[in-house]
This record gives C-alpha cells, structure tokens and sequence, in this order.
C-alpha cells in the first residue's frame, strides 16, 4: 500500500466534504476552540495550511518569523481510534487497499479537528500501530505508519482491533471474518464513549469468478476442499453469505452500534461522504 502526494492532497478535498456535510464535531467530539473560550492553554504546534487563523501566536511570528498555532487543553479531550484489518481474508479485491484508505482519511479528519487520533493494524494481533498523534502535521507520520503495515497471514481476530484502554471514539474497519465478532465488538465499546464499525466487502464475494471443478483454498486456515461448482450451488453460497452481512448489520443494530458497509471497489471520497452524511455512520447524532 503506498500513499502518494497526490492522495494527500486528496484528503485536503474530504476533510472540506466533511466540514460541509457535518455543521458540528463527529460523534463525542469535544467542543472546538472558540474565540474567548475559557480553556487552559496547552502547546504550540507548526501551522499547517487549514488551520484556524484566530489561533495563530503573532508573537512567536513577529519574534521568530514563523507560525505556530495555540494548543488548548479542552474540558474532555476526545481520543479517536482508527482500527483497520489486515488479515489474510482482507488481501482479495482490494478490501485491504479499501480499508486502509479508509483509516487514513478518517485519522486525516480526526488530527484536523483537533482530536488525540490513536491508530492500528490487526489480523490475529495487532500488527502496527501508534498513539496520541495530534494536529494536521501528524497526518504524515499516520499515511507512512499506515502504508508500512504489513499484511497478517493468519485469520481475523476482531479482539485484537483494541487493547482495552481505549476511550472516546473507536472506529474498527473490517470484513469480520471473525466467529467471535459480536463478542470482540461488545468488547471494544469503550466505556462512556462510541463504537462505529465499518464492513469491508468485495463484489466479487457475493458473485465469485468461479465454476466447475475447483479447490477452495481458506485464505485465513490454509484448509483446503475440493467442489464441484454449478449454479445450484453459487445459489446457495450466496443466500448464505448474504444472510452473514445480514446478520451482523442486524446485531449492530440491536447492540446500537452505528454500522456502515463499503464496497472496496467505491471511490473513497463517495465511501466518506456515505459515512458522513447525514444517517451514515459517522454522522452526528
């Protein structure tokens, strides 16, 4: 996976979509900044372009010649985690490209807003990572941690999304190829705070490129089984895979859990929109 300038650039374009679909923070956010706000000041951070005029120190400029922005430290301060699947079930048709890409504009809209953006890697464990990234001039530290991640050759464990200290907002995004994901997911809602969980899938799932004799080999067990491929039985391979989505969207619901499924083929900025519009599952509530 490589993030080039150009996708880089691309984020500047989602986050100005974010802020023109949402009139507020994403769910749980922290109260922004505001002109006269009563909050205790922090740090400076470099100004990145976008960021909030009013919180440039113009006298760091006029003694130094550079710009830097006034950090508070708000009332709450919104963690955001950004869990991404890179199991060996997620290495087919683009899911894992799709998921990453993902990670990376919504850890991009996270460090503009001004939230501590944790993120993370998983298949069986957790396989890269980092924590407490703040401000715009991160994002470049979350592309080149998220492109290095290496790609997990065993099965998903959804569990390993998290470590249990999380707070705030976690976002796991993955094609859930996981028998114990209700579990992982009850588990991951961190206490006070949200959980949003992001379904990755491929067209090629629901209708496989395959007919007649074939061997099926388990991306994620190395088990392998010898089929005989008809029509009957693309019919019911279907029916059953369709009624696995179902029910996990169906759980979600149940369990409150803001759900969202993404085509790995959809361009990313119409998968952001999706997820930020209204009704979508990063959308204020």
């Amino acid at each position: 996976m490589k993030f080039d300038d150009a996708f880089l650039k691309s984020l500047e374009s989602l986050l100005l979509l974010a802020r023109r679909l949402q009139a507020g923070p994403l769910p749980g956010e922290r109260t922004t900044p505001r002109a006269g706000a009563s909050l205790e000041f922090r740090e400076h951070r470099s100004y990145t372009p976008g960021d909030d005029l009013r919180y440039v120190d113009w006298n760091v400029f006029a003694r130094h010649g550079q710009l830097h922005v006034k950090q508070f430290a708000a009332e709450r301060d919104l963690q955001v985690l950004v869990a991404a699947d890179v199991s060996a079930s997620m290495g087919f048709w683009g899911k894992r490209e799709q998921a990453l890409s993902v990670a990376a504009a919504l850890g991009y809209v996270a460090l503009a807003r001004g939230d501590t953006l944790s993120w993370a890697a998983f298949a069986e464990r957790r396989l890269a990572g980092a924590e407490g990234l703040r401000g715009k001039s991160r994002a470049v530290d979350l592309l080149r941690g998220l492109e290095a991640a290496p790609a997990g050759a065993g099965p998903t464990r959804v569990a390993a999304a998290g470590d249990g200290r999380a707070r705030g907002l976690v976002v796991v995004i993955s094609d859930f190829c996981d028998r114990a994901t209700r579990e992982a997911l009850r588990g991951l809602r961190p206490r006070g705070g949200g959980l949003v969980a992001i379904h990755v899938v491929a067209e090629e799932e629901i209708r496989p490129p395959v007919a007649g004799a074939v061997r099926l080999v388990d991306a994620e067990t190395g088990e392998e089984a010898d089929a005989d491929i008809d029509e009957a039985a693309l019919d019911r391979y279907r029916a059953a895979t369709q009624a696995r989505w179902d029910a996990l969207a169906a759980f979600c619901a149940r369990e409150s859990v803001p759900f969202q499924r993404v085509v790995a083929s959809t361009p990313l900025r119409e998968v952001v929109a999706a997820l930020l519009r209204p009704g979508g599952a990063l959308s204020r509530r």
